[in-house]
């Protein structure tokens, strides 16, 4: 582990605050304790990927989210109304995506949505639940546009996923400024055709020419998501003798690429984005990976009581740790309760109760597994970022933390 220091994260986007209290691992919403929407059912849905290249990250969202609403309802539900998540599989498929996120709205009658897994998917569903005024929060998709500088309206998308424009240059930069000797050539590597690696790809180019960082990228190195032997583009990049590898990519792609650059005799570091922080791509990567370095909107091992309580609830569930995209799976669904207790929701006029959420979700203020954790005014994050590197045995160790401003 190198250093446990915190830096500053200065953020531009001004900040939604309410003040309300909160509680270890949950709403902080001070709302009446009575039952009296008992009988009724708040309907949610989540498009999650569950198959196909996000796979790798569904199937812990469905777990959490699963947690989540077992958890609400065995604690009183929203407000004595029952909590129901209707989980569906877009088999990490953009088409899928956007029809799965109309029926959930249009035919299943939800509230909210959580999702999709990716942000490929993403551009396809969220302008569609934006459209159709429903709020829709994405836990885990981390590319450019998806809020704030939408090129759709996005009034009703939020995130709670720490987006690649904000992870990968803190990362970077918290690598750069505890190197020794200082980093000064690189190599990007990634798959031209997926949204999530070409955003995260774009950050690395814009991060590396900043003074402060001072990296020259030796080349560039670009090849499709669905090919299956990587090595001719590693031994490409190895071969520049780079001090640092970037890799931008999701699934089981960085893993590859950190095993055959080790196999190849590279020493250097391993610097990435949200695609290197699920422990199943850790396990992959093992010893080659070890050291391998991104930023996080989470991390395991934080024992505040809003996390420590988390970690234990899924372990005792599901007989492992959660990931990170667990714990943002879970703290959307908190997020969405939270907001609903405050909202004072009919449930009988959805179209209103959808407004109603969307405008509760804006001043949402609760402790989740992530920290503390509100909105921006763009509906992005604002909370603790967590610098991790792979252990080389499936798991993750703490960098250190960045705080936002």
């Amino acid at each position: 582990m190198r250093t446990t220091s915190r830096i500053r994260w200065w953020g531009t986007a001004g900040i939604a605050v309410a003040v309300i209290s909160v509680a270890a691992c949950g709403s902080s919403s001070k709302t009446s304790s009575s039952n009296s929407n008992k009988g009724k059912t708040l309907k949610l849905g989540a498009v999650f990927s569950l198959t196909g290249a996000g796979g790798v990250y569904g199937p812990q969202q469905q777990q959490a989210v699963k947690l989540a609403e077992e958890t609400t309802n065995a604690s009183g539900g929203v407000d004595g109304a029952n909590l129901s998540i209707q989980v569906v599989d877009d088999a990490s498929n953009q088409t899928q995506a956007a029809q799965q996120t109309q029926t959930l709205i249009q035919q299943n009658q939800v509230t909210a949505l959580l999702g999709p897994t990716l942000s490929n998917s993403a551009v396809a569903a969220h302008p569609i639940a934006d459209n159709l005024k429903t709020p829709m929060l994405a836990v885990s998709t981390t590319g450019l546009n998806i809020v704030g500088t939408c090129p759709y309206p996005c009034t009703y998308i939020f995130r709670d996923s720490l987006g690649e424009a904000t992870a990968i240059p803190t990362n970077i930069k918290t690598y750069v400024a505890s190197a020794n000797p200082k980093p000064k050539t690189g190599v990007l590597l990634y798959p031209n055709d997926d949204k999530f690696s070409v955003d995260g790809a774009t950050a690395v180019k814009q991060t590396v020419t900043d003074p402060a960082v001072g990296i020259q990228l030796l080349d560039t190195i670009q090849f499709s998501k669905s090919d299956a032997d990587l090595t001719q583009f590693v031994n490409q990049g190895v071969s520049k003798h780079p001090d640092v590898i970037f890799i931008t990519s999701l699934g089981g792609i960085p893993a590859k690429i950190m095993t055959a650059a080790r196999q190849q005799g590279f020493t250097g570091q391993f610097l990435g984005g949200n695609g290197f922080n699920s422990a199943a791509v850790s396990k992959q990567a093992a010893n080659f990976g070890k050291g391998a370095q991104s930023a996080s909107a989470w991390y395991l091992g934080n024992d505040f009581a809003s996390n420590a309580e988390f970690v234990k609830a899924f372990k005792a569930k599901y007989g492992t740790d959660p990931d990170q995209f667990a714990a943002q799976a879970y703290t959307g669904v908190l997020i969405l309760v939270d907001a609903a207790k405050r909202a004072k929701l009919t449930y009988t006029d959805l179209p209103g109760d959808r407004q109603k959420l969307r405008t509760a979700m804006e001043s949402t203020n609760i402790q989740t597994p992530l920290g503390p954790f509100q909105f921006t005014s763009t509906h992005d994050v604002h909370q603790t970022i967590w610098v991790i590197a792979m252990d080389g045995q499936g798991g993750f160790t703490l960098v250190t933390s960045v705080k936002p401003s």
